[in-house]
């Protein structure tokens, strides 16, 4: 497969080919947007040129610890106006799911509160815990993850406060037949800081699926239901013409291939140059790269008008 190309380097022909090969922008959010430490320089310009042209702007992200409304406010701080239903989130996407396939039951839940929030908002009834500490005993941890409720659903995301009892109680309702196994946020290392990683939900959600046997519905990225919700949701019906940006091989650019968009890899957060070049499996290589979302607005500047 060829190496990806900057968007910068491109001809003038080329530039021309690509501001015109896409109508819709799916764009992650942290680390392309912002990061823990500060905001990325003039990515807002990247996104105002790519509105100002008639691109349609959707923002997905795996971050469901943020709110959409304080997405909302974070976005305004730099100067973009994002209305709340251009945000997805995994807890948006696992109430569109649930929704789609008109669930009912009762659902037993890792995540935080504010993903937790949106479900029971949308009415779903949820169980969660054990949320203090239990005294180490095998009869007390029993009193604790041994339940007769009719669980008929498991949701695993980010839980900060996430303890071996609600993995061990998650995994025993699982052994129910029709018991769903859904995630969130499939991140398996999340960066925090530059060159220091944490371990992600992902990781987590990998002990149930392999404790159960059963394979996780995945409403993050990079997840097949994810996008297929997207695309009936957007109503996209030419994937191609579709610009995913993201700032992670393994969440963005993947997901991105696997829905048949193009991909666009930006550096300023979660990967390196260095490690987009050592890439050698093709799901994880995007079309193109940039530094950052400010380069878009540079080549816009610099491109023929788009036709769009």
């Amino acid at each position: 497969m060829a190496k990806p190309q900057h968007i910068l380097q491109l001809s003038e022909e080329q530039r021309s080919s690509f501001v015109d090969s896409f109508d819709r922008v799916l764009s992650d959010i942290d680390g392309v947007l912002w990061t823990l430490e500060h905001s990325v320089p003039r990515a807002a310009d990247g996104y105002a040129a790519l509105q100002r042209i008639g691109k349609k702007l959707t923002f997905l992200t795996n971050n469901s610890v943020r709110t959409v409304e304080q997405c909302v406010q974070k976005f305004a701080k730099i100067g973009m106006q994002v209305r709340p239903e251009q945000i997805w989130h995994p807890a948006r996407s696992v109430v569109s799911y649930l929704q789609s396939i008109k669930f009912q039951g009762l659902i037993y839940i890792i995540a935080s509160q504010q993903f937790k929030a949106v479900l029971r908002e949308a009415g779903f009834q949820l169980l969660d815990g054990p949320n203090e500490f239990i005294e180490e005993s095998y009869v007390c941890l029993a009193q604790h993850i041994f339940g007769r409720e009719p669980v008929r659903a498991v949701i695993i995301d980010v839980d900060f406060n996430l303890t071996s009892p609600k993995l061990l109680r998650a995994h025993l309702y699982l052994r129910h037949p029709e018991c769903l196994l859904i995630e969130g946020a499939t991140d398996r290392l999340l960066p925090v800081a530059k060159g220091v990683n944490i371990i992600g939900p992902g990781a987590f959600a990998s002990i149930l699926m392999e404790a159960s046997g059963k394979q996780a519905l995945t409403l993050g990225k990079p997840g097949r239901e994810l996008g297929e919700l997207i695309v009936e949701q957007c109503k996209i019906d030419q994937p191609s013409r579709v610009l995913m940006i993201g700032d992670m091989l393994a969440q963005d650019v993947s997901f991105g291939r696997q829905c048949g968009f193009q991909t666009l890899l930006v550096l300023s957060g979660g990967c390196s140059r260095e490690q987009l070049l050592a890439e050698t499996d093709p799901q994880f290589i995007p079309d193109y790269y940039a530094d950052s979302v400010a380069d878009v607005a540079q080549l816009l500047g610099e491109a023929p008008k788009s036709r769009v």
